[in-house]
């Protein structure tokens, strides 16, 4: 178990482990996604192209609508190979609401999609994931380190010191938890559901739907269901822009005062981009804070860059909050495990 106040932060690295694209694939898949073509009849991912129609049926116009929301997706499709992300596209034209509309569906069919080609794909419906494609994933040590000599009994407890903020809109951390519990713990699916509901867990630009579980009625979106008109927009309402969090603040209120209070902070296949770290900047007083990050891929002159914007996200009233920083380039499963001691002591 975790003994200190510990808030683990998320990028794309952190679902790449279990299959997720990152980086130019993801803005390809969106992209992909977003080649609508025609007049009239469309050509194109039609998931996508009836949940546009529908869209456009609503505004009374489906002529002018459906042009204008062609032309939207075809100006995000267009623009990906340019782009930082799609989040800081969706930022830059925050005030085009066919653009943000059509980013969002992109979003959603393809995360949808992508859940279902990842290695936590489930075999049947009773949450069964086949764990030995992913034993290398920093999910399975993160678990075991909240369970490490905890009883049956003390199950309830172990999210007590942890919580997560993640920039994914993807369900795996949540996904892979329930399935882990129940395999290993051997616990009914209700009672694991139970526990997961503990831990405190963060997406500041939405995700495509609540897992099942994660619901009152049971009637919310499975681990990588099949993208319909009726669900990709429903679920893409869940998704945010960078705005639309800024003005989110109860969200950002919980999020920073985790990070005042935590005594350690861990980065995982975060990209450090100034956008997200401008969400996380707390400028309040806390403990001071023991970091460790994944700066993979990131250049020397970067991880310089990245030292700074970490500190001065941590700064409380009288300084820097942060008393050691350890940034590595390894992956996060093997930054989880080469300092399991460190974390959990």
């Amino acid at each position: 178990m975790f003994t200190k106040k510990t808030v683990f932060v998320v990028g794309a690295g952190g679902s790449f482990e279990v299959g997720l694209p990152v980086g130019n694939t993801l803005k390809t898949r969106i992209a992909e996604k977003l080649d609508v073509r025609g007049t009239g009849s469309y050509e194109g991912d039609q998931a996508t192209v009836r949940a546009m129609a529908a869209a456009a049926k609503e505004t009374g116009s489906y002529g002018s609508a459906m042009n204008r929301l062609v032309d939207a997706a075809q100006a995000i499709r267009g623009a990906m190979p340019l782009a930082i992300s799609i989040d800081n596209y969706l930022n830059t034209h925050s005030h085009d609401a066919d653009v943000v509309m059509m980013g969002k569906l992109g979003i959603t069919a393809c995360i949808l999609d992508a859940e279902a080609q990842s290695t936590l794909r489930e075999y049947d419906r009773a949450y069964n994931i086949d764990f030995s494609k992913v034993p290398d994933a920093w999910h399975n040590t993160f678990c075991k380190m909240v369970t490490e000599n905890v009883h049956l009994g003390d199950l309830e407890s172990i999210f007590d010191n942890v919580a997560i903020i993640t920039f994914n809109y993807d369900r795996c951390i949540e996904h892979y938890l329930l399935a882990w519990l129940i395999r290993y713990m051997r616990l009914p699916y209700g009672d694991a559901a139970e526990i997961c509901k503990r831990l405190r867990i963060f997406h500041p630009y939405g995700q495509v739907g609540q897992l099942p579980w994660q619901t009152s009625t049971g009637s919310g979106v499975r681990f990588g269901e099949t993208p319909t008109e009726y669900n990709i927009r429903q679920i893409s309402s869940q998704i945010r822009t960078f705005t639309e969090r800024v003005e989110d603040e109860e969200l950002l209120s919980k999020m920073r005062g985790l990070l005042s209070e935590a005594e350690q902070i861990v980065y995982l296949g975060f990209s450090f981009g100034k956008m997200n770290m401008d969400l996380l900047s707390i400028n309040q007083e806390g403990p001071r804070k023991d970091i460790l990050g994944t700066v993979f891929g990131i250049s020397l002159p970067n991880r310089t860059e990245v030292d700074r914007r970490i500190r001065t996200s941590l700064t409380g009233p009288d300084g820097w909050l942060v008393t050691g920083m350890d940034l590595t380039s390894s992956g996060a499963n093997e930054l989880m495990n080469d300092y399991w001691y460190r974390l959990s002591n």
